[in-house]
C-alpha cells in the first residue's frame, strides 16, 4: 500500500465515523456539513496546486461544472453551520454532497487499486 491508498482509506473512515457519531449524538447533519467543508477545501487546494504550474489554462465544461458544484456545496454547508438548520433543502443538499464525496472516494480507491496507480498526478 502506498500513500494514496492510505489517504483514501482515511477519508472513507472519516465519512463513516461522521455518520456513526452523528447518529449517536443526533447531530448527523451538522457533522456532515463540517465534513463537506473540509472535503471542498481539499478539492479546491488540490485543484489550485495542480494548476499552478500550467502556463495557459483552458477550462473544460466538466472542470467548470465540478468547481461550481463544489462551490455550491461549500455555500450550503456553511449556510447550515451558521444557523439555518431548519431548512429541508439545505439538509438534502448536504446529504447528497456527502454521499457523492463518499462514493467518489470509494470509486477512486477501487480505481487506483485496480489499475495499480502510485499517485494522483
Amino acid at each position: 500500500m502506498n500513500k494514496i491508498h492510505i489517504i483514501l482509506a482515511i477519508v472513507i473512515i472519516f465519512h463513516l465515523v461522521a455518520l456513526i457519531v452523528g447518529y449517536k449524538i443526533q447531530k448527523t447533519t451538522l457533522l456532515i456539513s463540517y465534513l463537506n467543508v473540509i472535503a471542498v477545501i481539499g478539492v479546491l487546494v488540490y485543484w489550485i496546486n495542480k494548476n499552478l504550474t500550467i502556463q495557459q489554462h483552458y477550462f473544460e465544461l466538466r472542470e467548470a461544472f465540478a468547481l461550481c458544484l463544489e462551490a455550491c456545496v461549500l455555500i450550503f454547508a456553511l449556510y447550515f453551520i451558521i444557523g439555518f438548520q431548519n431548512t429541508v433543502y439545505i439538509k438534502s443538499v448536504n446529504y447528497v454532497a456527502f454521499g457523492l464525496h463518499l462514493l467518489i472516494a470509494i470509486g477512486l480507491l477501487l480505481f487506483i487499486s485496480l489499475f495499480k496507480f502510485n499517485r494522483l498526478f
